[in-house]
Order: structure tokens, then C-alpha cells, then sequence
């Protein structure tokens, strides 16, 4: 109101009133939003104590296993027990030891809890808590056969220590050991990676301690005091020549005094105890378990509990194999295991309103002539396993069909043992290998162009049709043999708008193809802020944008008055590029979440939009620069006082959209830069063309986790529901 009464009293005309008026809102609307993003890089909530960030992970831990343990069907239809003995004495410390390290460490005294020898390890089920109390040390290595149900019973001990967990006290968290290659990671470094991919909350900075060194993450600085309490899956997952150079790394990084779960087949961790050349190597302060083969009387109950219970036709149908359960042959040895037991009841079990009919016999694994060893009938369920996850329903169709899901899944399967090294993380942002680099730049640089020359055509189009219905049409670029008028103004507007759009098309798609040729294992973003951090980048930025707008000026706006004019013109949108360029340089990823685990389709969603945000932001930047430079230039350059309105026409029909697309362009580059969504989207598009994937293929992904018990999700990636289905379909020809 204050300003409309001196833009009244002072005289000026009443007819630019509408266009002052708006222009003067929307800066002010745009100012909060602007404040809002300049926070100077603060980096979610600010850091209180270690210990509050440790309660608040820990919800966001139980959370996310709470809700694993339900899809993976842990206690559907009760949890299986899983039994253990003490394992073999050469393999751990021995238990007098255990004692006096245990009485030797500060402020530890000998615990009542305390078993008074190794047989007082011995347990079942949900029993692993206690068990693990009653180690001095609280070190603990789990050791059993493959499928035995290792994963499953970390994920119980997990649930079992946060609830009895103290409020400030350690936080249990499950580390999948197939990712880490101790030959090129320090341990707490690739510790802090997983938490902060799976928590992005922990990648906010700390005050450093000392001061006068660096800050580190709340991740790292959690692992460094000890609030974290690592559980390590899967030491044999890892290559056979760095296990023992990862056991030499826990107990070099992991001090004395930092309880610890590691986990590991048996014959692969004893190997790994005693390489080839080099001495012994034993888990310093550890106390070990090893899992017994399941009971068959209850591995026969959990059977005929999942098909409808005793005396029903679908548990009937069972007789014949729960009779031979542990007599040694085929398959009895192959049921023994959970994932045994998991596999069998996918195939042969009906789901609710599904014909038995429709359904193959489990008598058919008695066949010893057909299934000769335990390995014909693991390779026989893996096999069936697919299928029968994806068979149809009656009442409840599917979208992808069995065939469709095999060979998706034998893809990615493959891409996980070939492109990536044999990991079992399957992350959506690592797609893009599974295609050639070059190509992949290529792909990304054409739909990088593409994208410019459509957003410079559409603004200059709209733009011409808006300035030939008001007149204004000659007074833009244009022969004076065109005429005003609707029609001229959109033929002229896509003249221009190609002309400029392929220009500008061509140098974009190049960078954007530079930018992704030389990527390397960028992680995804969850959200933006400005920063003075990265000081390379705000000094390019600026750079950038100034020879731009000075280049820019010269060889446009010379045709319009000559060199004078030219590098006045130039200057001015140096300026401008300058301050647009500062601002996009600015730009950080943020991650502000802390309390919750983050699942790959939320991760998804949030680099989708960072990409999105920077490049409109970079489409608004430009089109206000561009916009004001056009209103200086018209109003003082050309012609000596302050704009009219038809100088303020000109801009809005034309220097906003030619700013908003030249900014648009930029953005797209560096949201290239600060995500990796469309590197991700070109990847998708071109194995769905080429028939890899599914077009829908998140929801595939999801659909396997949640549906079909195929996939199970660790934190923001996906894993097979097993290492060795993972093995089975990599190598499986179809």
C-alpha cells in the first residue's frame, strides 16, 4: 500500500501500473522462499548432543527392521527356532580369557550375567539376547551353514537390544559386509557411508574436537564415540582373498571395549582364520555360536502351520516329505534351513483362494533319481522359486508374468555379479552401469539437448503469439517486412526459438555429456540449501555466467547498435550471469532426515525433486536476470531515462521467456551435477527399449520386496532375498 501511494503521488503514468504492481508481488513472494534456501548451508536441525542424535536413530533403526521383519515374513506363521551350541574352541578365545580381558578394560567388573564357560552360550530362538549378555566382552561370532538363518536371527538380536536399549545408549545397527572392500575402505569410513545412506541425516556436520581440525558427520563422530554397535553380516560374502584382511581390519579400527555381532558361514570364516601365508588371525575378544540344523518335527509343523495346519488337503500333501525330515537324505538336508523351509512353502503352499490343483506336488523332491544330492534340490527350489512367486492369482492378477519377472531378475542378477563386482546391493542409482559409459553419456547428452531446444521453442512460441496479439511484435529481432498479428508472432517466435534452441541445444547436450562421462559413483541428494562451502564452485559459477552474458551481448546485441552498443549489452548480461551464476553455484545437497531410514523409492523421490528444483531454479534465476538486463539495456542504454510501456512489454514478452529458457539450460547442468536422477531415467528408458527391464520399474522393484518376498530391502537398496538366489540367477541361462 505505501508503495502504490508514492507510485500514485509521483506522477507516473497509470497504464504500467498492472505490470509494476505484479512484478513488485511476486519479488515479494519470492523473498521467503528465497530466505529460506540462502540459510548458508545448514544442514537439517541443529546438532544437539551425540546421545539425543543416537535416540533418534534408534527409532529410525526399529522402524525400518520392524518393518523388514514383517515382510520378510519372520514371524509368519511363528518364528522358526533356530537352536545354537558354543562354537568349536579353535575358532574363538578362549572362555578364561574372555574373563580377564573382559576385568581388564576400564570401568568393567565382572558381571553377574556372565556364563561361567561356553557352554553357557547354548540357546534358541529369542534367547540370542540373553545370550549375547552373557558374553564378558559382548563380542559374538555367529556361525552357520549356508541359509541357516544367520541373517534372520542379527535382525531378532537387533530388535531385542533397542528394546532394552538405555536412552543415550548404543545403538544397534546391521552392516551387510558384501559392500565393503577392505583392500580400499577404512572400516569406520565405509561404516559411516551405510549410516548415512540409510539414515541422510547423519551426513550433517559436527563441530570438530579439536577445534583447530576438520569437522567430520554425525555418522562418523556416532563411531567414533562408540554409540554405535555394529552387528557385520556376511564376512563370507565378501571375496576370499580380503577376509582376512577384514578380520585384521575390525580388530585394528574396532578398539577394545566396542561390543560387536559379526556373522559368517563356517568352513569360509575358519579359512579365513588360517590363510594360506600369514599367522592366525582370530576375532580379538570374541566368543562364538554355531546354528544347528532345524528340528524336523518342527520344520514338518512350520510346513503344514503355513498350508492351513493339520487336516487340511494342502498339509496333507506334505506327509510323505515331513516323514523323511532328518533321515539324511536330499531332501531332508535341504529343509533344514530356513531358507530351505521359505523357498519350499513359496512353491508348494497355496496362497488364500488358490486351487491346489493349479499347484505342483511337493512329493516330487523325494525323487532321488531326479534330485540326487542336496545341491540337485536347492538348484531345483531356486529354480521353481521365480515362477512360483510370480504365478497368477484368480482373484488377483498380476502385472508382470513369470516370464517377464525371470528375466528381469536374471538381469539384475547378472549386473550385480558383472558390473558391480558380485555386491548384493541393488541400488537404482547404480542402473546406469549396466550400460555402456559412453553410451550412457551419449544417451543422457541427446535428452539433455533435446530438452533445451523444446524449452527454447516453447518460450519463444508463446512468447511471439503473446507479442503479435499485443502489437509489439516488430519491435523484437524481427525483418520489418513482418507484420504484427497472432499468426507472424508464432511463426516468428519458432524461428527464433529453433535458431537460438539449437545453438544453445548443441553446447548443452556436450557438456551434459562431459558431465556424465566423468561421473563416478555419485550417491543421490535428498533436498538442497545454498552454501559458501565449495568455493571452486561459487568462483565458476560467476565465471561462467559472465563469459556467457559477455559473449552473449557482443554477438547479439551488436546487430542492434553497433559494437558500442554490442559490449554495453554484453556487459550487462555479464553482470546478470554473474549473479545467477553465483547463486546456482551455491547450491548443496542436504539431507535432513535422522529419525526414519529412508527406502530406495523415497530416495528416488527426493533426487527427482532436487534435480527439478535446480533446474527451475536455474530457468527463474535466468529469466529474472535476463529480464532486468532487458529493462536496463531498453530503458537506459538506448533510450537515456527510465523503461515505458512498451519497453516493459518487450520484457515480459520476450526477455523473461529467452531468460527462463538460456537458465533452464543451466540448471539442467547442474542438477546434473548435484543429482543423479537423469542419468537414472536415461539407463531406465533404454533397457526398457531393449527389453531388460520393465518400463515400471520401481514399482517392479517394489513389488518384489513387498509382495513377492524376492527382494528384501536393506535401509535405501534392495538385496536378493538370499546371496546364493543372487548366484543362482546370475548364472542361470534361460
Amino acid at each position: 500500500m505505501a508503495f502504490l501511494a508514492w507510485y500514485l503521488t509521483s506522477g507516473h503514468p497509470v497504464h504500467n501500473l498492472v505490470a509494476v504492481v505484479s512484478a513488485l508481488t511476486g519479488l515479494l513472494a519470492l523473498l521467503p522462499r528465497m530466505m529460506d534456501v540462502l540459510r548458508l548451508g545448514q544442514h537439517g536441525p541443529p546438532v544437539g548432543r551425540l546421545e539425543d542424535v543416537a535416540d533418534e536413530l534408534a527409532q529410525g533403526v526399529r522402524r525400518q527392521w520392524e518393518a523388514e521383519a514383517q515382510v520378510r515374513r519372520l514371524n509368519d506363521p511363528f518364528p522358526l527356532p533356530v537352536e545354537w551350541v558354543a562354537a568349536d574352541a579353535d575358532l574363538v578365545e578362549s572362555w578364561p580369557h574372555l574373563g580377564e580381558l573382559a576385568g581388564d578394560w576400564p570401568g568393567q567388573s565382572p558381571g553377574s550375567a556372565w556364563a561361567a564357560d561356553a557352554e553357557g552360550l547354548v540357546g534358541k530362538g529369542a534367547e540370542i539376547a540373553q545370550v549375547f549378555e552373557r558374553v564378558p566382552t559382548h563380542r559374538l561370532v555367529v556361525l552357520g551353514e549356508p541359509g541357516a538363518g544367520k541373517t534372520m536371527l542379527l535382525i531378532r538380536l537387533l530388535l531385542a537390544l533397542l528394546e532394552h536399549r538405555p536412552p543415550g545408549g548404543p545403538v544397534p545397527v546391521l552392516f551387510p559386509l558384501a559392500s565393503w572392500d577392505p583392500a580400499r575402505q577404512d572400516l569406520y569410513t565405509w561404516m559411516a557411508g551405510q549410516l548415512a545412506r540409510d539414515h541422510p541425516g547423519l551426513r550433517a556436520l559436527v563441530p570438530a574436537d579439536p577445534p583447530q581440525s576438520s569437522p567430520g558427520t554425525r555418522a562418523r563422530a556416532l563411531l567414533e564415540r562408540r554409540l554405535v554397535l555394529p552387528l557385520l553380516d556376511g564376512l563370507d560374502e565378501l571375496a576370499e582373498g580380503v577376509r582376512a584382511r577384514a578380520l585384521h581390519a575390525v580388530n585394528q579400527v574396532l578398539p577394545a571395549g566396542q561390543p560387536l555381532v559379526l556373522s559368517s558361514r563356517t568352513a569360509e570364516y575358519r579359512s579365513a582364520l588360517t590363510p594360506p601365508a600369514g599367522a592366525t588371525v582370530l576375532l580379538n575378544g570374541a566368543a562364538g555360536i554355531r546354528l544347528l540344523p532345524l528340528d524336523p518335527a518342527k520344520a514338518a509343523a512350520y510346513l503344514e502351520r503355513d498350508a492351513g495346519g493339520v487336516g487340511t488337503r494342502a498339509a496333507a500333501r506334505w506327509s510323505r516329505v515331513t516323514a523323511s525330515l532328518g533321515t539324511g537324505t536330499p531332501v531332508s538336508q535341504a529343509l533344514s534351513t530356513p531358507l530351505g523351509l521359505f523357498l519350499a512353502r513359496t512353491i508348494y503352499n497355496p496362497r488364500p483362494d488358490e486351487y491346489l490343483a493349479s499347484l505342483a506336488h511337493p512329493d516330487e523332491l523325494l525323487d532321488q533319481a531326479r534330485f540326487p544330492t542336496r545341491e540337485d534340490v536347492d538348484t531345483h527350489l531356486f529354480a521353481a522359486f521365480i515362477p512360483a512367486a510370480y504365478r497368477p492369482h484368480p482373484r488377483h492378477p498380476t502385472r508382470w508374468s513369470p516370464e517377464r519377472a525371470q528375466r528381469t531378475l536374471t538381469f539384475l542378477a547378472r549386473h550385480l555379479q558383472h558390473s558391480l563386482d558380485g555386491t548384493p546391493n541393488l541400488a537404482w542409482w547404480q542402473l546406469p552401469k549396466a550400460l555402456p559409459k559412453y553410451g550412457l553419456a551419449l544417451a543422457v547428452g541427446l535428452k539433455a539437448g533435446l530438452a533445451v531446444l523444446l524449452g527454447y521453442v516453447s518460450a519463444f512460441v508463446l512468447a511471439g503469439g503473446l507479442a503479435g496479439g499485443l502489437g509489439y511484435w516488430r519491435a523484437y529481432w524481427l525483418p520489418s517486412r513482418v507484420t504484427g498479428g497472432l499468426a507472424s508472432g508464432l511463426v516468428g517466435g519458432l524461428r527464433i526459438g529453433l535458431g537460438h534452441g539449437l545453438v544453445f541445444g548443441l553446447t548443452c547436450a556436450v557438456a551434459a555429456a562431459l558431465i556424465t562421462s566423468s561421473a563416478r559413483n555419485r550417491n543421490p541428494s535428498s533436498g538442497i540449501r545454498w552454501s559458501w562451502k565449495g568455493k571452486s564452485w561459487l568462483a565458476f559459477g560467476p565465471a561462467a555466467g559472465f563469459g556467457f552474458g559477455l559473449v552473449f551481448g557482443l554477438v547479439v546485441a551488436q546487430s542492434r547498435g553497433g559494437l558500442r552498443n554490442g559490449l554495453a549489452n554484453g556487459l550487462l548480461v555479464g553482470l546478470a550471469g554473474v549473479l545467477a551464476g553465483g547463486f546456482m553455484g551455491g547450491l548443496r545437497s542436504v539431507h535432513p532426515d535422522l529419525d526414519k531410514a529412508v527406502g530406495p523409492g523415497a530416495v528416488l523421490a527426493r533426487d527427482r525433486r532436487t534435480f527439478s528444483v535446480i533446474t527451475l531454479a536455474g530457468g527463474l534465476m535466468g529469466a529474472l536476470a535476463y529480464g532486468l538486463v532487458l529493462e536496463l539495456d531498453n530503458g537506459i542504454v538506448n533510450r537515456g531515462g527510465l523503461a515505458n510501456g512498451v519497453v516493459v512489454a518487450i520484457v515480459l514478452t520476450f526477455g523473461l521467456p529467452f531468460g527462463f529458457a538460456a537458465g533452464l539450460a543451466s540448471g539442467l547442468l547442474v542438477g546434473l551435477v548435484r543429482s543423479v536422477w537423469m542419468e537414472f531415467l536415461v539407463a531406465r528408458i533404454a533397457l526398457a527399449v531393449l527389453g531388460r527391464v520393465p518400463w515400471r520399474f520401481m514399482s517392479f522393484l517394489t513389488d518384489a520386496h513387498e509382495r513377492r518376498g524376492v527382494l528384501r530391502q536393506v535401509g535405501a537398496v534392495y538385496q536378493f532375498r538370499h546371496l546364493d538366489l543372487q548366484r543362482h540367477l546370475a548364472g542361470h541361462r534361460p
